[in-house]
């Protein structure tokens, strides 16, 4: 799953800030407008085992977002690629 390798990389600690327990976690994935439909990208993500009932688009409709959980919730966040196709993720830990 790809949720488990990117907790396995963006690990625990950054930058000597103690971070909580679960790691990172992903807040939304994004994917290129010039690449993917909303159908397409609900697919791929439900093929992938993600969540695809909060859709947005970002202010230069460069990207659709599949929000998978609310961004108040992360105190730093980092996007990060996941692979062919152009798909990204924007990975965010919260400090305990």
């Amino acid at each position: 799953m790809a949720h488990r390798a990117l907790r396995r990389r963006y690990g625990h600690e950054h930058r000597g800030q103690k971070l909580c327990p679960t790691g990172s976690r992903v807040q939304t994935l994004l994917f290129p407008i010039s690449r993917f439909t909303l159908e397409t990208a609900k697919e791929w993500a439900e093929r992938h085992d993600w969540k695809v009932d909060d859709v947005d688009f970002d202010t230069g409709m460069e990207f659709i977002h599949l929000r998978q959980e609310d961004p108040s919730h992360f105190e730093r966040t980092r996007t990060v690629y996941l692979g062919g196709r152009g798909v990204q993720a924007r990975v965010g830990w919260e400090k305990c």
